[in-house]
């Protein structure tokens, strides 16, 4: 026998499995609520537009970045429905501000490690095409942190379904 045979501990699976379906569940939770909120926003949309008269303006555009922006412009304040949605400009772009999330969540490649104490962290990377150019991203986040990402998405999206509800209700019944 001339090789010389390389010895490997072999660490228990079980909480590196664990750390992944973690993470993979909160993953998921994030998603939920932006594919809530995305259908919300286009709900919205579709009531807008079939107001007669003024809903004429109003674009359905297919991505949902770009619902989010026709649904702004609507209810901006040059918009045709800037009245009835003068309470819901910020929640629509207190929300906006997790779209880089939503790409790394939706399109990422994700790395689940643990540290020391046994808290899982993610690395999440994202290759795009920007201006016809390679783009390469990275997310990472540790669980205590992603607790509170996730706390914030579910605020603001609540509050943007809430919202968006409303209008959705008075604009039906009238």
């Amino acid at each position: 026998m001339d090789s010389i045979a390389t010895i490997e501990a072999a660490l228990p699976r079980a909480p590196f499995e664990a750390a992944r379906e973690a993470a993979a569940e909160w993953r998921g939770r994030c998603l939920d609520l932006f594919a809530r909120s995305e259908a919300a926003v286009t709900e919205t949309l579709l009531v807008l537009a079939a107001v007669e008269e003024r809903g004429g303006s109003i674009k359905l555009p297919h991505l949902a970045g770009q619902r989010y922006d026709a649904l702004l412009t609507a209810i901006g304040v040059e918009g045709a429905f800037a009245e009835e949605g003068k309470h819901a400009v910020g929640p629509l772009t207190g929300f906006r501000q997790h779209d880089a999330l939503r790409t790394q969540l939706s399109h990422g490649i994700f790395t689940v490690t643990l540290d020391h104490r046994g808290c899982w962290h993610l690395v999440a990377r994202v290759l795009a095409f920007r201006s016809g150019r390679e783009s390469r991203d990275v997310f990472a986040t540790e669980q205590d942190e992603a607790a509170k990402i996730l706390a914030a998405i579910e605020k603001d999206a609540c509050r943007l379904r809430s919202t968006l509800g409303q209008i959705r209700r008075r604009l039906r019944a009238s």
